[in-house]
């Protein structure tokens, strides 16, 4: 466990908290955190030993006292309310990356979140979760891959005048109608990976992504 205090008023370039508490002790020890400052914070588990508890609401409220510019939560179980509170404490990070979780849809995402590079990996969405990743106003990068569930992507990001980079490789996407219809109002996106899909079929319509210079089809 971590005293209250402990961190205050510490730097650190990394902090690895990957399988550290247990987890009666989880909430109170990340409070301990409080006045830290570091750019790289990693929270969760390992894979090969096992899971932590499931993602209760909550969970992360001692990271509202800690700064940092990156954010990965690792090797999770299920997720209780999906984000409705995922994101309280980290919505002003600069990086987030979501590794291994058993995540099923982003529910709720703070209106002031200040995420400009997000990472999904090996997540358990079942369609893109467009709308609400257009949220998101300040994001740059978003990288949802090697999710095997993820299948759809009916829904269309809107809005994202920031964004610039896509990367929705190794999953198992089958949609049609690329590339305009998915990408409204998204003027700067200029790169776009969707490679090693199931099934993707080009139209030829690229209205409203003017500014691509880079699309990835590998398979």
């Amino acid at each position: 466990s971590i005293e209250l205090g402990a961190f205050a008023g510490i730097h650190l370039a990394e902090l690895a908290l990957r399988s550290a508490f247990e987890n009666s002790m989880i909430k109170t020890s990340l409070q301990g955190l409080a006045g830290l400052q570091v750019s790289r914070l990693i929270f969760g588990g390992f894979r090969d030993r096992g899971r932590l508890q499931d993602f209760e609401r909550g969970l992360l409220n001692g990271l509202c006292q800690v700064q940092m510019e990156e954010f990965v939560l690792i090797c999770l179980r299920e997720f209780e309310d999906d984000t409705d509170t995922l994101f309280d404490c980290i919505g002003n990070v600069s990086t987030v990356r979501l590794v291994n979780l058993r995540l099923e849809e982003i529910s709720e995402v703070p209106v002031w979140s200040k995420v400009k590079h997000l990472e999904c990996k090996k997540c358990s969405f079942e369609a893109v979760p467009a709308p609400k990743l257009s949220l998101f106003k300040e994001l740059r990068v978003l990288r949802i891959t090697k999710s095997r569930s993820l299948r759809n992507f009916e829904q269309k990001f809107e809005g994202l005048s920031n964004l610039e980079v896509i990367d929705l490789s190794e999953n198992r996407l089958t949609f049609s109608s690329c590339c305009s219809y998915q990408f409204k109002n998204c003027p700067n996106l200029k790169h776009l990976n969707l490679s090693f899909n199931s099934n993707i079929r080009l139209t030829g319509n690229f209205t409203n992504v003017k500014n691509l210079l880079y699309l990835d089809l590998q398979h």
